[in-house]
């Protein structure tokens, strides 16, 4: 269970849109994607976490800490001043 080495920035700022809350349709308005686009990269974002729903992926990307330090726009919060 490991990050599959082809995630990239668009994965990170999807999981972290997805924290904020953001629906499918949403997330890909804002990255300008299709919202079936943003639906197939999370379910390969399940599959190389070895999980089974958007649920459990937001748990174990919390586990492994995934988002520490990134805003919704991919940027170190350092960087722009936002801390939580």
């Amino acid at each position: 269970m490991a990050i599959d080495e082809h995630w990239d920035d668009v994965d990170f700022r999807i999981l972290a849109l997805m924290r904020d809350g953001l629906s499918d349709a949403t997330i890909g308005r804002k990255l300008s994607r299709g919202h079936r686009t943003i639906q197939r990269r999370i379910c390969h974002m399940m599959a190389s976490l070895g999980v089974s729903g958007r649920f459990a992926l937001g748990l174990k990307v919390a586990e492994l800490n995934l988002l520490a330090g990134q805003d919704a726009t991919g940027h170190a919060r350092e960087l722009t001043g936002l801390r939580q």
